[in-house]
């Protein structure tokens, strides 16, 4: 890399600053050093690809065998933009380049794709290992401050250091889980060079509510299995988990956009929940209709309906919950087939899956080089899209940063 008064050629004589060690950043720098360049990245953090472990935990969802065109529909307003740019580095070649590496993938019972020995940590060995031998260079520790003149500028254990580069890839992410690395305060930065930065706001995030200490100390944790969550017409059946200050899990996730964004123009909002969408009204009102007897409502409720006790105890934080078990059959199976809740405000940022906003697309060419910054691409989180889990996450960052290092040779040796 070329350090002021410390020149290194690549074969092609062009050296690149990858601002950021995570898949945005490893994938561009794979692509280019392939080619020959002399390619650096730059980590703030003392390893790479932290939040890709991260999200490698509990499995690693790489991305999705759904048709391609039903695939990208998951980037909503933002798909028309990214479409080309996922089917010019489609799902299947995402896991070609997986199974590159060692990795065999499986596609899992709902259709997201995993590898098969379903952790990230054996993946992202591999890939570093050929990006060594690829000759790519890892400065960790090197926290990016912005620009000095045409220099990029780090803070380092050793103090400030100024490098030079023909070309620089910024694969920052975005404002989520910030103790990983990705903290967002690249927006400043590059705002202060022109280039319009959407506002950062929590993605695949949970959201408050004000539950009753009872509820909170005796179901945080605990999942609702299998409910449909409506909001606007649009439902999605799986599972929400309660924690202690509200509600988040798969199924809100997958709502988390529209209800966030209803939130900020709107205030509180109404989620509606079926806590029994296998059953009709009529069914749950003829099961609710047999004689209790000397049965508890919560008995009768878990024998008749099999609620579980989270959804019993959901439907005890009514407010009228010192009358509900005098509840005619038909207001109670009301109750459970259209159950609301009261969301506040979504989950800090720090504490979402992902996050939205980001470099605006207005602020960029075709292969993400910032118009008010030549030879300066942008990739990954830290651009102004967003999509739901289920392997659409990495699939965009992958893409993204394809396209920036096919930005990135063209505006070096096209």
């Amino acid at each position: 890399m070329c350090h002021v008064g410390d020149f290194e050629e690549g074969q092609l004589g062009k050296t690149i600053a990858i601002i950021g060690g995570g898949p945005a950043g490893l994938m561009a720098a794979e692509i280019l050093s392939a080619k020959g360049a002399a390619v650096t990245i730059y980590e703030r953090k003392a390893t790479a690809g932290r939040k890709f472990l991260m999200a490698g935990r509990g499995g690693l969802n790489l991305t999705h065998s759904e048709d391609i065109t039903t695939f990208i529909e998951k980037y909503g307003v933002q798909a028309p933009l990214l479409g080309p740019v996922v089917r010019a580095y489609t799902p299947q070649m995402l896991r070609d380049w997986c199974e590159g590496l060692g990795e065999i993938t499986f596609v899992g019972t709902s259709g997201r794709v995993f590898p098969k020995r379903f952790k990230a940590s054996p993946l992202l060995r591999a890939w570093i290992g050929r990006l060594e031998a690829q000759g790519v260079q890892f400065a960790m520790n090197h926290d990016w401050l912005g620009w000095d003149d045409d220099a990029l500028l780090f803070k380092t254990a050793d103090g400030n250091l100024r490098v030079k580069a023909d070309a620089t890839l910024l694969a920052l992410g975005g404002a989520s889980w910030p103790r990983l690395g990705a903290d967002g305060t690249w927006v400043e930065i590059l705002a202060q060079a022109g280039v319009d930065v959407a506002l950062l706001l929590p993605a695949n995030c949970g959201f408050h509510v004000a539950w009753s200490p009872l509820f909170s100390a005796k179901f945080a944790g605990q999942p609702l299995k299998a409910v449909n969550a409506t909001f606007k017409g649009k439902s999605i059946i799986g599972d929400i988990m309660m924690t202690a200050q509200g509600i988040e899990g798969g199924a809100i996730y997958a709502l988390s956009s529209v209800l966030r964004d209803a939130i900020t123009l709107e205030g509180p909002v109404t989620l509606q929940i079926d806590l029994k969408p296998d059953l009709g009204l009529a069914a749950v009102i003829e099961r609710l209709s047999r004689p209790r007897g000397r049965e508890s409502v919560a008995n009768h409720l878990r024998k008749s309906l099999g609620l579980s006790p989270v959804a019993i105890g959901l439907l005890m934080e009514n407010p009228d919950r010192q009358n509900f078990s005098t509840y005619p059959p038909l207001r109670m199976a009301q109750l459970i087939k259209q159950h609301t809740l009261r969301l506040d405000a979504p989950f800090d940022i720090a504490r979402a899956i992902s996050s939205a906003g980001g470099v605006k697309f207005t602020s960029v060419d075709a292969h993400f080089m910032l118009i008010k910054k030549p030879g300066v691409f942008v990739a990954g989180e830290m651009m102004d899209w967003e999509a739901p889990t289920g392997g659409y996450l990495l699939q965009g960052t992958f893409a993204t940063a394809v396209q920036a290092a096919q930005g990135i040779e063209d505006f070096l040796f096209g």
